[in-house]
């Protein structure tokens, strides 16, 4: 999912404190972008599904609530990335190298943050399939005229 340019990583600057290429660091940030984009498509595609849920499964609140609150944190994330790419331009026009490393480092955070919101979703994912799963069985069981039994 999060495909790391890194190329404002390495080569001279790397740990010396040296401004980085401003192209390099808008690649980086564009990078960013794509991937915080496919991270809310994502999880836009997970909430029809959490919504979808029968409410009155055993423990649907509980993942609901962990649902919106991941939500939530990616949320906030896009937007930090969205005032990034204004520091980027502002941190560019400056000229001051080290506006831009430090836009670079932030840069390198986000990539970080996306990656753990990736892990949250995959993880929110595993638990939406197996509520559907439930939900899917209580359904069979019903039409089968079987008593629901919790497990």
């Amino acid at each position: 999912m999060v495909g790391l340019l890194g190329c404002h990583r390495g080569g001279a600057g790397s740990g010396s404190g040296a401004a980085p290429a401003p192209e390099a660091v808008k690649q980086s940030l564009a990078a960013l972008k794509k991937d915080f984009g496919d991270l809310q498509q994502r999880f836009a595609d997970l909430g029809k599904d959490v919504e979808a849920l029968p409410a009155d499964l055993p423990g649907y609140p509980q993942l609901r609530a962990t649902f919106y609150g991941s939500e939530e944190a990616r949320g906030v994330a896009d937007a930090r990335v969205t005032l990034l790419s204004d520091r980027l331009d502002a941190a560019v026009a400056s000229g001051r190298g080290a506006d831009l490393l430090q836009v670079s480092r932030e840069i390198e955070q986000a990539e970080a943050q996306a990656r753990e919101i990736d892990q949250l979703y995959l993880k929110l994912l595993h638990q939406v399939l197996a509520f559907q799963r439930a939900g899917a069985q209580r359904a069979a069981a019903q039409r089968a005229g079987r008593p629901l039994v919790a497990k």
